[in-house]
């Protein structure tokens, strides 16, 4: 009888056990393994695509210049994190927009942004970031920036602002306008360590411009440390340009163009104009034959001082009149 009874008190015990075995064994298996419904809500939620801010029920619009601009200022009211192109789609725009701080703007596959008429068309503020575009000008009266930063906005080190994977096009086949510009004039303005990555800029007088002018007042503004990676550069009238001087107070130092593909064509006249000092430029330049000039493709200017060519095109073709300059 004493037996049994034993028995029987400890059943209780022995199905608690049970019971709490079996769900810390249910538990343990799903530890690790994230909800996927739950997390492609989360991440729904901090995307907004341009087509949400369009009148036509459709998503279409013969301009998308507005919806893209709203669908930014929607991300910096409501804290999320970028705006989303959909893919496979042409997007016409035909006024710029500006890329806000803390925004990203990211294209799907194969989206493209069309642009017609005469305006600059992407200001990039600090803590911005563009990526996956393709950007195609088909208005031979354009003659502007495609993408813009200005030292305004005061570029420093801590900034995170990044422009990766962009092909920029010109379509209309003017050689106008130009792919990518850098651009400082005031006191204290600056743009530094901004990274650009994986761009291919094609058919405009000038690829790259970064220009530093004098504030003057006793003051300063400069465009350095930035960082040019794996840029293609493909018939453009001008490829790179540096504008300011060696130092302060207009200084335009220190930038580095590394990875470099460079297509020569009939239409180049300069590859290189460079101001500053301790700016590198690495790369590989191709078909120098088709050049039907004997002028320099690449000046290095009075304002220079020790920067540093690693390219595959012969002395007779650099102009140096700085100082210690290497090639």
């Amino acid at each position: 009888m004493l037996k049994k009874n034993m028995h029987i008190r400890w059943l209780p015990i022995i199905f608690l056990f049970g019971a709490v075995s079996f769900y810390l064994l249910i538990g343990l298996r799903g530890w690790g393994e994230p909800d996927l419904e739950q997390t492609n809500r989360a991440s729904r939620e901090q995307v907004v695509e341009v087509e949400d801010f369009t009148t036509d029920e459709r998503g279409t619009a013969d301009d998308y210049s507005k919806a893209i601009q709203q669908a930014i200022d929607f991300c910096v009211t409501y804290k999320k994190e970028k705006v989303m192109f959909r893919a496979n789609k042409k997007y016409v725009v035909q006024s710029g927009f500006t890329v806000k701080e803390g925004v990203k703007l990211e294209f799907g596959q194969n989206s493209i942004l069309v642009v017609k008429g005469n305006e600059r068309v992407i200001t990039v503020e600090k803590d911005a970031v563009i990526i996956n575009g393709t950007v195609q000008i088909v208005d031979p009266d354009f003659q502007s920036e495609v993408i813009f930063l200005k030292g305004t906005d005061r570029f420093d080190a801590t900034n995170r602002t990044r422009i990766e994977n962009m092909a920029i096009i010109n379509k209309s086949e003017s050689y106008k306008g130009t792919g990518l510009s850098l651009y400082a004039k005031g006191p204290w303005h600056n743009i530094s360590f901004v990274h650009f990555e994986n761009i291919s800029i094609v058919g405009f007088q000038t690829g790259i411009q970064l220009k530093a002018e004098n504030p003057k007042d006793e003051t300063y503004s400069w465009i350095n440390a930035n960082r040019f990676e794996n840029v293609s550069l493909d018939d453009c009238v001008f490829g790179i340009r540096l504008v300011g001087s060696i130092s302060i107070p207009n200084e335009c130092s220190g930038n580095y163009f590394t990875g470099l593909q460079v297509q020569l064509t009939e239409h180049t006249e300069q590859f290189i104009k460079a101001d500053g000092s301790y700016n590198k430029f690495e790369g590989m330049v191709w078909d120098v034959q088709r050049i039907r000039h004997s002028a320099p493709l690449v000046v290095l200017t009075a304002e220079t001082e020790n920067n540093q060519l690693d390219l595959n095109i012969a002395d007779e073709w650099i102009n140096d009149r700085g100082q210690k300059n290497s090639y």
